[in-house]
């Protein structure tokens, strides 16, 4: 069996934008980069179905410049990927998630693979996108937001979540999975294999390489504005009449913050 996990580095979720005012381009330069929490419930994933079954290859790919190289080597080959594809073309650098798709997908075309996993969504746009995309490029069955999966008979079976419930579906493979939270609990790197890991494959990309241009943008981020300044508060004093001050908080809430 060969997998492929479609990972993505992005800002720690800690990491504190300064953004004083209104700004076309986010200032990135103080960020911290970590792999996509949702792409790791990807990776966990194949890394626990080679455990179960033997000669299954698992090739991480990602697209994003040197420094992606570190977040691939400890979270990816360090905890069971057999080799890494990274498409490091500077022309990428403001691509779309229809752009990303696309490259992903010319890199998956390159071999032939039984299934492809993405985490749902990236936290950083949170657009959920990639993933269906590549499905859509590549003319393959998409299951999203999985939470369980389980194979048989040259098919597998995934649950997924819907609002209210869990949806059971069956795909045949090859297939496109993109992993919610609770399809597994990801393992952390040790020491010992995040030094083994580099020495692991990992082939170096451009879009040339994968005979196509870069794909343009179809939307342009126009503005990123700060959140707008909190009001100052009012207190209302309840020490010598609790009621009478739960009265006053109620009127305020229907009358000024029309809330209730």
């Amino acid at each position: 069996m060969k997998i492929a996990v479609c990972v993505k580095q992005v800002p720690d979720s800690e990491t504190r934008i300064n953004l004083k005012a209104p700004s076309p381009k986010l200032d990135e330069s103080g960020f911290t980069r970590v792999l996509n929490p949702y792409d790791a419930f990807a990776v966990e994933e194949a890394v626990r179905i080679r455990e179960k079954n033997a000669g299954t290859e698992i090739t991480a790919i990602t697209i994003g410049p040197d420094r992606v190289k570190e977040t691939i080597k400890k979270d990816c080959l360090a905890v069971g990927c057999d080799k890494a594809v990274i498409v490091n073309d500077p022309a990428l650098a403001d691509a779309d998630e229809a752009g990303i798709a696309a490259v992903l997908a010319a890199v998956l075309k390159r071999e032939s693979y039984d299934l492809i996993l993405t985490g749902k969504q990236a936290i950083d746009d949170d657009c959920a996108q990639v993933g269906v995309r590549i499905a859509e490029a590549l003319g393959l069955p998409h299951v999203s937001v999985v939470v369980k999966l389980e194979f048989a008979g040259g098919g597998l079976t995934a649950h997924r979540e819907i609002e209210g419930g869990i949806e059971v579906v069956q795909a045949k493979l090859p297939a496109v999975i993109t992993c919610q939270k609770g399809l597994n609990e990801p393992r952390l790197p040790s020491l010992p294999n995040i030094m083994k890991a580099g020495a692991k494959p990992m082939q170096m990309l451009k879009c040339a390489d994968l005979g196509m241009q870069p794909p343009a943008r179809t939307y342009d981020v126009k503005l990123y504005s700060p959140p707008p300044a909190r009001a100052a508060c009012k207190v209302i004093k309840s020490e010598d009449d609790p009621a009478a001050a739960a009265r006053e908080l109620a009127r305020l809430l229907h009358e000024e913050a029309k809330v209730i």
